[in-house]
């Protein structure tokens, strides 16, 4: 039997597939019955899949995929979740110290890392550390754990913590008395993705702040 008897029944909607194949099993499936016993099953066995897979739903989008996109024109690494999208990083002047430093390319680069340790199971945690000589934000198994890949480097500062809190637009209150140098931050990620901390302010409003003007209550251990 020719496919353009099926074409029609397939593009069709859900709910009005049912009786056209019920029609076409009638006028179409009756003589071949009485040609051809063979040609009778075969086309069953067609209708019989083309009715179940109009029946069966889509599954929905379950995993979490990384991009390059904009956030108010500029280049963001971005999360795309089963909730929908958010930016992980700006690439504006607060990210990016190095003039000679594309802002694009690095946001591609960045968002590749991101999928490339989400897809193997690295990223639970964002923190920060050396590797390779450089000071990084980089991925870590889990609290006070040293890091396992780079996502990009920090520059510019002694205060990584508070650097990688501006990155992720975020405020996470330390256990202790804030040490710059010992003190380190670890950001779940999948709270992070969660909104479950407090957000710095919008990224027009945003400048440099110190430990103890995030953190009033705090004071820096001398």
């Amino acid at each position: 039997m020719k496919r353009p008897l099926l074409t029609p029944l397939i593009r069709g909607t859900k709910g009005g597939a049912i009786a056209p194949l019920q029609t076409l099993t009638t006028q179409v499936l009756i003589p071949v019955i009485r040609g051809s016993k063979v040609g009778a099953i075969a086309l069953l066995q067609t209708l019989t899949a083309a009715t179940l897979t109009l029946a069966q739903p889509q599954p929905p989008v379950e995993t979490t995929s990384f991009f390059c996109g904009t956030v108010e024109g500029i280049p963001a690494t971005m999360a795309r979740t089963p909730n929908g999208e958010m930016p992980m990083v700006i690439w504006d002047k607060n990210a990016i110290k190095d003039p000679e430093i594309n802002a694009q390319q690095q946001c591609e680069e960045v968002s590749t890392r991101f999928q490339t340790y989400y897809d193997n199971g690295t990223l639970n945690y964002i923190t920060s550390g050396i590797m390779n000589g450089q000071l990084v934000a980089c991925v870590a198994p889990g609290e006070n754990a040293p890091c396992t890949g780079i996502l990009f480097p920090l520059s510019g500062g002694s205060n990584p913590r508070g650097m990688l809190q501006r990155m992720f637009r975020i405020r996470v209150a330390s256990a202790g008395p804030i040490a710059e140098t010992t003190d380190r931050l670890y950001i779940s990620f999948d709270k992070y993705l969660n909104g479950e901390y407090p957000q710095l302010p919008a990224l027009g409003s945003r400048t440099p702040q110190s430990p103890v003007e995030m953190f009033p209550n705090n004071r820096e251990a001398k």
